[in-house]
């Protein structure tokens, strides 16, 4: 896939690129800068999980599924961006090699697997709850010390 296929874009710092549970089609390239991804931000404790630099590619379960982000994008600076949408990347999937293409299939839905996964057992652990409660596990207490 060559870069100048396709189109460059620029996205402003503190832009929300996209949201958790919303629907996606579109995966970006960062040319230049920094993406924060960012796990329950509705939530009362979100979290930053990475932070993506140039090179990396954002929102790439998009272009394989119609499955809802996974995460919250957002442009910790500003961005230079070659957006793929679905359409052009399935495109350009159907041109790969059979085997090749049922391979990487595979392989995206073992991905999305264990990441809902991931996400079913987080939420049996209602750590944050536990937290707050002050019922979270405890340290175990250092051992005695013997007399000398």
């Amino acid at each position: 896939m060559e870069a100048k296929a396709f189109g460059k874009g620029t996205i402003k710092a503190n832009t929300t690129i996209f949201t958790e549970g919303e629907p996606g089609d579109t995966a970006f390239l960062i040319i230049q800068g920094k993406v924060e991804i960012r796990k329950g931000t509705s939530s009362d404790y979100p979290k930053v999980v990475a932070v993506l630099e140039d090179g990396d590619i954002v929102g790439e379960m998009a272009l394989f599924d119609d499955r809802p982000r996974m995460a919250t994008a957002v442009a910790a600076t500003n961005l230079e961006v070659i957006p793929i949408s679905r359409d052009d990347f399935k495109k350009r999937l159907k041109e790969m090699n059979p085997v090749m293409r049922r391979i990487l299939m595979i392989m995206v839905s073992r991905v999305r697997g264990m990441t809902d996964e991931f996400m079913r057992r987080k939420g049996e652990t209602k750590w944050n709850e536990q937290l707050r409660s002050g019922d979270a596990p405890k340290a175990a207490p250092a051992p005695a010390k013997t007399g000398t």
